[in-house]
């Protein structure tokens, strides 16, 4: 067995339900040789724990909001990011840090994996008895699969694959692989996960939330199986689909495997799709593999700062940053209640003929009730400012404008209210600095209105001469412009006063029974059994409080467009639509190009491209469909293949 030194990996996480844990301060991660890491039950656990750790701080939202490391959410089609990172501007190129970062990532995963797989394989070892060594043995093959599930699917598209390594390493010397073909890594996947599902010892389903389970690795290798039975052949070339490849044989075994997930205890959580993401039911039947978080710095979640508004704030007087947000044509493809298309001109006839800019008048507060103005002077002069020069001032409505554009949201799919915070619709009970420092700690309740008065416009500011707003308050934004106004989370958005903004304690889905129900649905299309795969959406469509009318799938396309449409929808700020649009070819159509009256970029409800955006444009010189090898990983390894289609 070789001698691993972790003097690269950094400390391991403890927060992951494991059976034992130490004190990192006596026993630390990243000093323990491998000899002695897996010496005793303590130690072990602390190991297993490290590769869990790999999950945490990327994918969703990231630790560190920097243009080397963006939330993958905010890559995709349903959320769009305040500030636009080289990728989505079209400038990265294959030496960007977003490259590097995440391939270094998932490669320091697997190589602890590979080092935890290795010792646990040993009979008797480890310091744990036989039935623990062999379900952390399984839940380690199932974070490696899942790594390199992410790895090829980003990396090693088209055939191309990523390297395999399966055994520990004594130095990054060794680290001198070629990529193995793209369906050899996918059978390595395969047979991990194979090997979890027939371990007697792998529980079918934790009590806890936050652990790999027999649930997890069916749905897991369903995905593998749907991914590969199902090639959606983007041509870069025309920017569109061509064609796809499918193989039956695949798709029924992708079948086979969701099928099973629910015989493992898993199903959707019946007690209300705004009640599934809470800390309290983080664990609920739905939810299958979670990153785990907790109230403690470094193992908490960055929702709550990234998509929580001025308005969101914790006992420690830190507010939301509004640097995420629903996108437009997200909010636009919620139906209406009788499951018709939401249309804006059933709300504003010729809605999409004005010019964008000018729209921002039908978004416009009031300024008059019952005949008499409201509001201060300040706040009507602002009203007025937005006015000026706009082709269609003369159909603000000082009193009826919020009555007006409420329309749009009401009679809609519950699930729009329940994810995004609606101009001049429900409220969000949020806090406010100023009155927490007075002893306060009452949830405040603010109504989404524009313009606001300032950037960080407080209930005491609201309430002076100038304003004249009482409860609800307006909801706090980051400046007072255009660039501001657009659709905020209330997803994922904890409400009231927090303990910590920075590390909220609710878990982040990586895997949910919805999500296998829709990936479900899509391998019964491909296979031509349209009714059955209507029946599976409308499972989440029929759920309690969302109750939408169920589907029916006239063709494999009409199937297939209501399969992704509703993806979208369910699984918004989950981190999941960006992998599923790459992974569909259809990112450059629904994030780059004009999609459902949008300009690619647009952040303000209106549809305006606005400032504190860098713009968003496909490469004109490299191929987005897939990420490049890194650079600096084909500097250091000459066996490495250049990713076809990107300038090194």
């Amino acid at each position: 067995m070789k001698k691993i030194l972790y003097t690269l990996l950094g400390t391991a996480g403890l927060a992951f339900g494991l059976a034992a844990c130490v004190d990192l301060n006596t026993a630390p991660y990243n000093s323990v040789a491998s000899s002695n890491m897996w010496t005793n039950a303590s130690l072990t656990n602390q190991g297993v724990a490290g590769v869990y750790n790999i999950l945490r701080g990327w994918g969703v939202y990231s630790s560190a909001y920097t243009y080397n490391t963006p939330a993958f959410e905010a890559m995709g089609m349903t959320t769009s990011a305040y500030r636009t990172v080289p990728y989505t501007k079209g400038t990265a190129g294959a030496d960007n840090g977003m490259f590097s970062n995440t391939w270094s990532k998932l490669y320091e995963g697997i190589h602890r994996a590979n080092d935890a797989i290795s010792n646990l394989s040993v009979e008797g070892s480890c310091g744990v008895d036989d039935t623990d060594r062999r379900r952390l043995l399984a839940e380690c093959k199932f974070l490696r699969a899942y790594y390199y599930m992410r790895l090829n699917e980003l990396f090693g598209r088209n055939g191309l694959g990523v390297p395999i390594y399966t055994e520990p390493l004594t130095s990054v010397d060794e680290c001198i692989k070629g990529q193995s073909p793209e369906s050899e890594v996918w059978q390595l996947i395969v047979d991990d996960l194979t090997d979890c599902i027939s371990e007697p010892n792998f529980p079918d389903r934790y009590k806890e939330s936050g652990r790999a389970c027999k649930g997890a690795a069916y749905a897991l290798r369903g995905r593998a199986y749907l991914m590969q039975g199902a090639k959606y052949n983007y041509d870069n070339s025309v920017g569109r689909v061509t064609g796809t490849t499918v193989n039956n044989d695949l798709l029924r075994l992708a079948v086979a495997d969701f099928e099973r997930v629910q015989s493992c205890g898993f199903n959707l959580f019946q007690g209300g799709y705004d009640k599934l993401f809470t800390e309290e039911n983080e664990a609920c039947e739905e939810m299958i593999f979670s990153v785990s978080n907790y109230s403690k710095e470094g193992y908490g979640s960055e929702v709550h700062r990234y998509c929580g508004t001025r308005s969101m704030c914790d006992m420690e007087n830190t507010t939301g940053y509004s640097y995420f947000a629903p996108s437009n044509a997200l909010v636009d493809l919620y139906e209406n209640i009788d499951g018709t298309p939401f249309d804006w001109n059933d709300i504003i006839p010729g809605y999409f003929d004005v010019p964008a800019y000018d729209r921002l008048v039908y978004f416009l507060r009031d300024t008059q009730k019952d005949g008499q103005e409201i509001g201060g002077p300040k706040l009507r002069s602002m009203v007025n400012d937005k006015l000026s020069g706009k082709s269609i001032a003369s159909q603000y409505l000082p009193e009826g404008n919020e009555a007006r554009l409420k329309k749009a949201w009401e009679n809609r799919d519950p699930r729009l209210n329940f994810n995004v915070i609606l101009p001049y619709g429900e409220p969000y009970m949020g806090g406010d600095p100023n009155i927490l420092k007075k002893g306060n700690n009452s949830p405040i309740a603010y109504v989404y209105r524009w313009p606001v008065k300032q950037s960080s416009h407080h209930v005491d500011n609201q309430e002076e001469a100038d304003w004249q707003v009482t409860s609800p308050y307006d909801l706090q934004q980051d400046g007072n412009g255009e660039a501001e106004f657009s659709y905020r989370y209330r997803k994922f958005v904890m409400t009231g006063y927090p303990q910590f903004a920075l590390n909220g304690p609710i878990d982040e889905p990586i895997i949910r029974y919805a999500y296998v129900l829709l990936m479900w649905s899509e391998a019964l299309v491909q296979l031509d059994d349209l009714a059955n795969a209507a029946a599976k959406i409308n499972l989440i469509r029929g759920r309690k409080s969302v109750e939408m009318p169920p589907y029916t799938f006239t063709s494999k396309e009409d199937g297939l467009e209501k399969i992704r449409n509703e993806s979208r929808r369910e699984l918004c700020n989950e981190g999941v639509n960006f992998y599923e649009e790459l992974r569909w070819g259809t990112l450059r159509q629904t994030r780059y190009d004009d999609y459902m009256n949008y300009s690619p970029g647009s952040l303000s409800c209106n549809g305006i491209v606005t400032s504190g955006n860098g713009g968003v444009n496909w490469s004109a010189t490299n191929d987005y469909s897939i990420f490049p090898v890194p650079s600096s990983e084909i500097e250091k390894n000459p066996n490495l293949t250049k990713t076809p289609g990107w300038l090194y």
